[in-house]
């Protein structure tokens, strides 16, 4: 079994260096890696597996770096990569460093979609980490995983924006000032309340665990096909996005609770692909999956958030179909079989 897994490894690391390869600005170096490395491929299925789940992955996360800016830094990685295979090919982690300069390159905005705002931001935490803030009102911020807002209080209102990832907020009670969580898609006003926020570039998303807010939408310039205004109770959870305010559904008050007060993840009848989402959340490697492949597998299960690894080697457990690289120390990609 040691022998295997040695085996897979060792194929997982060339994998990724003919990738590196490929991604050169040479059309010499290019077109030999590549018929180098369709021979590797065809040597065994195993390896064709292996190379096309790298590439998939590759491929999808590079798709999200958008801006000049992102491409500019991808590419300067992938040079980097390259010139590490080169001057590292006799070093056994050579290429994995390699890959994950590459890969790290593809995951900029994905990372860190204000990457600016995320380092200059008022209170933020790293990835995996948990934190409780109080604030000077007497508010209390929870924050998971890679999260970090601003906090703007004035003498007629208190407003916190969650630049990224997720916070539970607990307000204090101020009848002269409402308390507001802003994002890009809107905003979440409330005098006297208990909620969760969750931020990502396309979308908000908020759990209401006490009392009520009222969330409005600003639609980022596109044309309103949701409403604008609703008024969320405890117990429903709502999905802001640049289109308006999306419907509202119930959800299970405790699970949520249960996450936040015993970092725990319950989950029933919940698909694969999102269990690995919330896991992500709070893992010190970055997990990386296909949802499409994943979706339809429901899991039940409660799984730990402060050991995402042993939560992993659970599921993998239920579902033996999963296959799980640990690429580097900070990247574990899982798929199917």
């Amino acid at each position: 079994m040691i022998e295997d897994q040695k085996s897979k490894q060792k194929l997982i690391e060339e994998a990724a260096e003919w990738i590196v390869l490929l991604s050169a600005d040479d059309d010499l170096i290019k077109k030999t890696a590549k018929i180098d490395f369709d021979a590797w491929k065809s040597m065994s299925p195993q390896r064709q597996k292996i190379a096309q789940d790298i590439e998939q992955y590759l491929n999808a996360i590079q798709k999200l770096v958008q801006n000049p800016q992102q491409q500019q830094m991808t590419q300067s990685v992938l040079k980097a990569g390259l010139q590490s295979v080169n001057q590292q090919k006799n070093l056994h982690y050579g290429s994995m460093f390699a890959f994950a300069l590459c890969f790290f390159g593809g995951m900029y905005s994905f990372f860190a979609y204000y990457p600016i705002a995320y380092l200059t931001a008022d209170i933020r935490t790293s990835a995996g980490g948990w934190k409780t803030q109080s604030l000077k009102d007497g508010s209390m911020l929870k924050f998971r995983g890679q999260s970090a807002v601003n906090v703007h209080f004035s003498g007629h209102q208190r407003v916190v924006e969650l630049v990224q990832g997720e916070i539970f907020v607990d307000v204090a009670k101020d009848k002269a000032r409402p308390f507001i969580v802003q994002t890009q898609h809107g905003q979440i006003e409330a005098l006297g309340t208990a909620f969760s926020v969750r931020y990502e570039p396309e979308f908000t998303a908020l759990k209401m665990l006490h009392s009520k807010v009222k969330v409005q939408a600003s639609h980022l310039g596109k044309q309103p096909s949701k409403p604008s205004l609703a008024i969320v109770s405890a117990g429903q959870e709502v999905i802001l996005n640049g289109y308006g305010i999306q419907p509202v559904h119930d959800f299970n008050i405790h699970n949520e609770q249960q996450k936040w007060t015993q970092r725990q993840l319950i989950v029933e009848n919940m698909p694969l692909s999102k269990v690995l989402a919330e896991l992500d959340q709070n893992s010190q490697a970055k997990i990386i999956f296909k949802s499409d492949q994943l979706e339809k597998i429901q899991v039940n299960a409660v799984l730990p958030l402060d050991h995402t690894d042993n939560a992993l080697k659970l599921l993998n457990s239920v579902f033996p179909q999963l296959r799980m690289y640990r690429i580097t120390p900070y990247l574990t990609v899982v798929t199917t079989s």
